[in-house]
C-alpha cells in the first residue's frame, strides 16, 4: 500500500523540526508521536534494533575521537592564545578524561575541565540521561511533580520487569488530562527550581570532576569540522534562567529557552527496555551562539 502524500509531509515536517542525530532517534520520534510509518521504515527500525549495540559502540568511539581532536586543537598555540581570555594560560596541554563523566577533557594540571559537543545548526546534542527516580532524589524540591512526570515519561512495566508496556498511553500535559490550575502549579514549581535543574543537567553530581566549560565543534553540511566555540557553563545557565519552562505543541516535551534550546523528554528506543523510560536532556548548542558570551576559532 502506497504511503499518502499527507503522511509523508507529516514525517518530513517532524524530522525537519527535531533534526534527530540517527535513524533510530528519527523512527522512535515518529512512533512516539503516533505517526504510522511506511513498511520500509518499519523494517529499518527492526534492523536498527539488531544493530543498536554496534551503533552505540561506534558513537562512543567517535566521541573519544572528537575529544582527542579538541585536545589537539587546544594544544595549538594559536587556539590557546585565542581562548586565553576565558581559559587563562596556567597549563601546558589538554587531555581526554577516561571513563563516563560529565567532563570529557581537562588540562594537565587538572584546574580546567570541559565538556565537548559536536553540533550542526539547529541539531540537538545529548546533554544528560537519568532515571526519573534519580532526578527527583537529587532535586527533592520537585517531589510534588513526581506523579505528573511519571505519567508523562514512564510507560508501566510488563510482568517481566525489564520491558515497558506500550499498549498503555502516556498522559500528555494538556487540559483534557489536567486542570489549568494543576498545569500552572506544575510549571511554577519547575521554574522555581530552574537553577537546580540546569545544574543537574550540565554539571552532573560529582563535584570533583564537574565541567566548567562547554566546547562546541561545528560541522558543516559536508560533515567537515569548521569552527570551535567556547562557553563558560555558568554563563549558559545564567542565560537559560531568564526563560520559563513550557510544554511542546505535542504536549510530550518540556522545553526551556528560545525554540527549545533545552528540552526534557522521554528517552525512548532501547527495544522497549525499561531504560527507554529515562529522562533525556537535550541541548541545541547552536541556539546559544550570539546569546551567551563566547569565544570562537575557525578551524
Amino acid at each position: 500500500m502506497t504511503t499518502s502524500v499527507a503522511t509523508l509531509k507529516t514525517i518530513i515536517n517532524e524530522l525537519i523540526t527535531a533534526k534527530p542525530e540517527s535513524s533510530e532517534d528519527a523512527i522512535n520520534l515518529l512512533k512516539e508521536k503516533g505517526i504510522k510509518l511506511p513498511k520500509a521504515l518499519d523494517k529499518l527500525h527492526v534492523k536498527n534494533k539488531v544493530n543498536l549495540s554496534s551503533i552505540n559502540s561506534r558513537a562512543a568511539k567517535n566521541g573519544y575521537k572528537e575529544e582527542g581532536l579538541v585536545c589537539k586543537d587546544l594544544n595549538n598555540k594559536l587556539i590557546k592564545d585565542k581562548f586565553s581570555p576565558m581559559l587563562g594560560n596556567n597549563y601546558n596541554e589538554w587531555n581526554i578524561i577516561k571513563g563516563n563523566h560529565k567532563s570529557d577533557i581537562q588540562s594537565d594540571n587538572k584546574i580546567l575541565r570541559g565538556q565537548v559537543k559536536k553540533y550542526k545548526e539547529g541539531q540537538f546534542q545529548h546533554l544528560a540521561r537519568h532515571s526519573l527516580s534519580h532526578f527527583i532524589k537529587n532535586i527533592p524540591e520537585l517531589n510534588e511533580c513526581l506523579q505528573i512526570l511519571k505519567d508523562l515519561f514512564e510507560y508501566p512495566l510488563l510482568p517481566n520487569g525489564t520491558h515497558v508496556d506500550k499498549s498503555k498511553d502516556l498522559k500528555k500535559l494538556c487540559n483534557s488530562n489536567y486542570s489549568q490550575e494543576t498545569l500552572d502549579n506544575f510549571f511554577n514549581l519547575l521554574n522555581k527550581n530552574k537553577k537546580l535543574i540546569l545544574k543537574y543537567a550540565f554539571y552532573g553530581l560529582s563535584s570533583e570532576i564537574q565541567p566548567e566549560y562547554l566546547f562546541g565543534v561545528e560541522y558543516d553540511e559536508n560533515n567537515k569540522r569548521n569552527k570551535l566555540v567556547l562557553f563558560k557553563i555558568k554563563d549558559v545557565i545564567k542565560y537559560l534562567k531568564k526563560f520559563n519552562f513550557k510544554i511542546s505543541k505535542e504536549k510530550t516535551v518540556i522545553s526551556l529557552g528560545e525554540s527549545g534550546t533545552i528540552s526534557i523528554q522521554r528517552k525512548g528506543g532501547d527495544c522497549g527496555k525499561k531504560s527507554g523510560n529515562q529522562l533525556q536532556f537535550k541541548l541545541i548548542l547552536s541556539k546559544l551562539i550570539g546569546k551567551v558570551p563566547m569565544l570562537e576559532y575557525k578551524l
